[in-house]
């Protein structure tokens, strides 16, 4: 497995600070997907375990295994919201330092070229 880490947080430059915001979403993006997908694993794994009452025919097992998979699924959105609140990071920083940043040299911004 790789290792995840964000890196040292050292933020001496604008493009420190949005090195470190890559790498946090680089860590965090993927732990999004993974999670997602084993919670559904997870349920559809607990699904088919014997249910505890004859008489509710499979049902219990099936809510059951939705509770338990319902805690991975929103481990998995907790992740979702972290890559958000890093992109908003650096969005608010570019906001509330637009002074500083414009007496930084400007660089030409790259123009999208669209092809046929």
């Amino acid at each position: 497995m790789a290792k995840l880490v964000f890196g040292d947080p050292d933020f001496g430059s604008t493009s420190q600070l949005r090195d470190y915001i890559n790498n946090g979403r680089a860590v965090v993006r993927p732990l999004y997907h993974e999670l997602h997908v084993a919670s559904e694993e997870l349920i559809a794994v607990l699904s088919h375990v014997k249910s505890a009452n004859p008489h509710a025919l499979g049902l219990d097992s099936r809510v059951r295994a939705r509770i338990v998979g319902a805690h991975l699924r929103r481990a998995g959105e907790a992740m979702e919201t972290a890559n958000t609140s890093l992109v908003k990071c650096y969005m608010s920083f570019r906001k509330h330092y637009t002074n500083e940043l414009q007496g930084a040299p400007k660089q030409r911004r790259r123009q999208f070229d669209f092809d046929n």
